[in-house]
């Protein structure tokens, strides 16, 4: 095996090994518009029709960055005192794609002016280690492209929410589920996450609301701040900061987003990259971009 390639093999099997035993899991500058993906107790806890798309692209100019899309939607059955939902995430860093698909139920407990919510996903997850790219003198059967067969997730969430604050925590990955090879064998490590958010009413037009949300895997910790005011329920523009600590960097950056008619929802983050730059570490000090498309119908 060439050199070249042999320093290819090298960093592929570190970077695997970095993502099976690191978090897992893909953050999000706009985690406030999705709170259902990870904690499935706000399954139509705010909204009686919520239909929400979201797209990161993280590190734009690194190679085998992150790219993430968010897919979901939930609906509130007042009858019941419930809610249901699906919610979809398509994953890509480096040479791993992924895709995970997920129905989720809430149970509403209204207490007073308040509501406490319980909820359960479950469904399945794939991936595929994509070697296509990958050209060697002679066969490397740990580095061949290969689709994994897919395993079971479920989650677990409760929620304590009122009209103008919540909170919750939630297990993911809660089972664990590992995906088997004789080569490269990976597994879904459980990732706790706790948030907050409050409103503030400043005046008839203005509101502004600080978001908390922090997840961890057991051995790392990454939380991400958000503050967003709110003009006339319409125009809204705030910043976020992340503290990977896993990644030994920070993110922070503004947002901007506007509600068309109290349904639609349009936003925009853009993330800075602040790294410490080590010869051995020379990770790159790249952007990183969100948007948001929703329907929400109270």
């Amino acid at each position: 095996m060439k050199l070249k390639q042999t320093w290819i093999v090298i960093t592929i099997s570190i970077g695997f090994s970095i993502l099976s035993n690191a978090q897992q899991e893909p953050r999000s500058a706009f985690f406030w518009n999705n709170y259902m993906h990870t904690n499935p107790a706000m399954t139509g806890a705010i909204y009686q029709h919520q239909a929400n798309v979201q797209w990161r692209n993280q590190w734009v100019n690194t190679n085998g960055a992150p790219t993430t899309l968010w897919a979901n939607y939930a609906m509130k059955l007042d009858s019941i005192n419930s809610g249901v939902g699906v919610s979809y995430e398509y994953d890509v860093i480096g040479l791993n794609r992924s895709h995970t698909a997920l129905l989720s139920y809430a149970y509403h407990l209204p207490i007073k002016k308040m509501c406490l919510s319980v909820g359960a996903s479950a469904g399945l997850k794939t991936m595929r280690l994509d070697a296509s790219e990958l050209v060697f003198s002679t066969p490397v059967p740990a580095y061949e492209t290969r689709n994994y067969n897919p395993v079971f997730q479920c989650d677990l969430g409760v929620a304590l929410h009122a009209e103008r604050w919540n909170v919750g925590i939630s297990v993911t990955q809660l089972n664990g589920a590992k995906f088997k090879d004789p080569y490269l064998p990976y597994k879904n490590a459980a990732h706790l996450w706790v948030f907050a958010d409050y409103t503030f009413l400043l005046g008839e037009k203005w509101k502004l609301t600080p978001r908390l949300q922090s997840y961890s895997d057991g051995k790392t910790l990454c939380s991400t701040l958000a503050a967003v005011a709110t003009w006339k329920e319409r125009l809204w523009f705030g910043g976020t900061a992340s503290v990977p600590v896993n990644q030994g960097s920070y993110n922070i950056g503004p947002m901007i987003g506007y509600d068309i008619a109290g349904k639609f929802r349009l936003g925009y983050a853009y993330e800075f990259r602040i790294v410490k730059y080590t010869p051995s570490s020379p990770i790159g000090n790249d952007g990183s971009h969100e948007l948001i498309l929703s329907y929400q119908l109270r």
